[in-house]
């Protein structure tokens, strides 16, 4: 299993572009060995490559397509096989699902199980060397979009095959990311194990076709909606990637935060949540949701 890493060890998923990469670059600035991962190995290469020149340190590549539970097995697999350690798991990776739905390997509506089951079953995997490292951080960049889906999660429809709107599956899948570190940080207290969520604020990425890795934490609205153009009017600027990624260098590496959790961040100050988005009950459902949806597509 020792594969000569010395220096505490960063997975970043997502770490091709936008703030995945700035973020992976900001940690290997920070001395940690960075493990980035990427869907598409050429896109991902040419990342660490860059990572590399600019920062001058070594950065691991390895292939994750988290649209796949067969990918997340495989990533899990070769990262426990080959780090005796990982102190900060960074789930960076998202993609907001455009014009139409379309579905993960498994048959998921494709917000919710990139943005959530995946990291969901990722964590899980990890979950005993990431405890057995600690002190250890989690962290999972959810959105302010969450605020877009006021009632919370549609349990009667989670995949969104009756009735499915962009802008909804995807404040759906961010408050799903709040819900997962609500239970995770509850789960994991006395651990020495922290886990947060952070708003990254509306940045600038690449919003794309749908299978396009990586693609987003701002809000993708359709055009012929008139309630997602007032979205749209009040949306700031948006700021760079490496701006963006401040957050989550910050709460991977910042020593006055090494034993928050639980928390939800808007950029590096906790936040106050919306009561729906606050609720444990309804993140505990969630959890067992996932759990048995998680258990229908065992390995094989």
């Amino acid at each position: 299993m020792d594969n000569g890493v010395t220096q505490p060890v960063a997975i970043v998923t997502g770490a091709n572009t936008g703030i995945g990469l700035e973020t992976a670059l900001g940690l290997a600035e920070q001395g940690m060995r960075v493990v980035a991962t990427a869907r598409d190995p050429r896109r991902g290469a040419e990342a660490v490559a860059e990572i590399e020149r600019r920062t001058g340190r070594t950065v691991d590549l390895v292939p994750l397509d988290l649209a796949s539970f067969a990918s997340i097995r495989r990533f899990a697999a070769t990262v426990l096989e080959r780090y005796p350690r990982i102190d900060v798991l960074v789930h960076n990776a998202g993609l907001a699902p455009g014009g139409h739905r379309w579905e993960t390997a498994e048959g998921f509506e494709a917000a919710f199980g990139v943005n959530h089951l995946g990291p969901f079953l990722l964590t899980g995997l990890l979950r005993d060397r990431i405890v057995a490292s600690a002190p250890a951080r989690i962290m999972i960049v959810s959105s302010g979009a969450y605020r877009m889906a006021p009632d919370g999660l549609c349990f009667d429809d989670l995949q969104h095959r009756e009735n499915f709107h962009t802008l909804q599956v995807y404040a759906e899948s961010k408050t799903a990311n709040i819900y997962f570190t609500h239970i995770l940080a509850r789960q994991l207290a006395g651990t020495g194990v922290t886990v947060n969520a952070v708003n990254p604020g509306y940045v600038a990425t690449q919003l794309g076709q749908p299978r396009e890795a990586d693609l987003a934490h701002a809000v993708a609205v359709p055009r012929d909606n008139a309630a997602s153009s007032a979205v749209l009017a009040n949306l700031p600027e948006p700021m760079t990637a490496a701006r963006g990624a401040i957050p989550s260098i910050t709460l991977a590496t910042a020593a006055e935060l090494a034993t928050t959790t639980g928390v939800y961040f808007d950029r590096t100050r906790p936040a106050t949540l919306t009561p729906v988005a606050a609720d444990l009950d309804l993140a505990q459902r969630l959890w067992d949701e996932s759990e048995r949806l998680v258990a229908l597509h065992p390995a094989h």
